[in-house]
């Protein structure tokens, strides 16, 4: 399929989508929404934490990118190793990444995982039980994987598919290229078959034209939202829309709604303001944890204020990686310093 078709199957698909959202740059703040201030670290003495999945107890499960274990963190504070996960090769910005638990995990115990293997990234499960992880099997493999750009986080949807972010492996072509997995946000059932209703037939790609997607998150009304990492001009909030081409690399940013990509809801520039990695939308506000930027944003997608983006904890914890959205209606984030990393709770306010 070339460039032109893809671009002409984007058209025919965008009816009745509301039409492209507009790109917002890095504004000023307008919310009456109080500002987080409480935090409480959780658990500390970790390395580079990545992914991270709460269980039914408001407990969670928080995986070393490294290491390739896994810690169960008490809502109360402190953690344990719980296991370590098998065929985990630590590669640049590759290993164990995302974390998810399976929608009914109270009965099936499936833990996902994404990691890093031998010859590509894949998805793996496992059975958590008694407190250990149990033996694994793999559910989606054949990611590109390399130095950097290796995507990694795992979302179930409301209807309970997996949804699963792969970056493009440092090679670009592979963004614009549906037959290949890099660069790309796929959809699969929770045993990694291709469900029904794909854009593409028989294939898991959910969406296309992404350079390296960390973060995933869906809002009260079902929607699925993405933070993107830029290259050198314009990191990236996106809404992800069932077989649309996000642009990379024809574009970085937007193409300003008038062309065939779908346009960012805002845009962070330069990339050194932020480097988007985790993603957690709640009480009406896409949380974005930045990685150079060493902040929390909050960007609005509520009617009056969409689009309008405030910053905290500038340079308070260093690098965060992740933010999800804890039972308990607070945030938890993670920090990716390297070492003496931390889980800390915030109140959202």
């Amino acid at each position: 399929m070339t460039l032109l078709d893809r671009r002409t199957l984007f058209k025919a698909g965008a009816a009745g989508t509301g039409g492209l959202l507009a790109g917002t740059a890095l504004g000023p703040p307008a919310s009456s929404a109080a500002p987080p201030t409480k935090r409480r670290t959780l658990a500390r003495g970790l390395s580079i934490p990545w992914g991270l999945a709460f269980l039914p107890t408001g407990n969670a499960l928080v995986a070393e990118r490294d290491s390739a274990l896994v810690h169960k963190v008490s809502r109360r504070g402190g953690s344990k190793v719980v296991g370590e996960v098998e065929g985990v090769v630590s590669f640049g910005e590759g290993g164990l990444l995302g974390l998810a638990c399976h929608p009914n995990f109270a009965e099936t115990r499936w833990l996902y995982a994404y990691i890093t293997a031998a010859d590509d990234n894949r998805v793996v499960r496992m059975r958590y039980v008694d407190g250990r992880l149990g033996s694994q099997e793999t559910v989606l493999a054949g990611f590109p994987k390399a130095g950097n750009h290796n995507g990694g986080r795992l979302r179930f949807g409301p209807a309970g598919h997996l949804f699963v972010s792969t970056g493009d492996a440092g090679d670009t072509s592979n963004a614009q290229d549906v037959d290949s997995l890099g660069g790309k946000i796929l959809r699969v059932t929770p045993d990694g078959e291709v469900p029904a209703g794909n854009p593409f037939r028989g294939s898991p790609v959910w969406s296309f034209g992404h350079r390296n997607v960390q973060g995933l998150s869906f809002d009260k009304r079902g929607r699925l939202w993405a933070t993107e990492f830029g290259q050198n001009t314009r990191d990236e909030l996106n809404r992800i829309v069932k077989g649309h081409n996000y642009g990379w690399p024809v574009v970085e940013g937007g193409d300003g709604g008038g062309g065939s990509f779908h346009d960012p809801l805002v845009t962070w520039s330069p990339t050194s303001t932020c480097s988007p990695s985790g993603l957690a939308v709640a009480g009406g506000y896409a949380w974005v944890g930045a990685l150079a930027g060493q902040s929390l944003y909050r960007v609005d997608l509520r009617g009056g204020g969409r689009g309008r983006i405030r910053r905290f904890f500038q340079n308070d914890f260093g690098r965060i990686r992740t933010v999800e959205p804890a039972p308990d209606r607070t945030l938890w984030i993670t920090t990716s310093n390297g070492t003496g990393d931390r889980v800390i709770r915030i109140e959202r306010g």
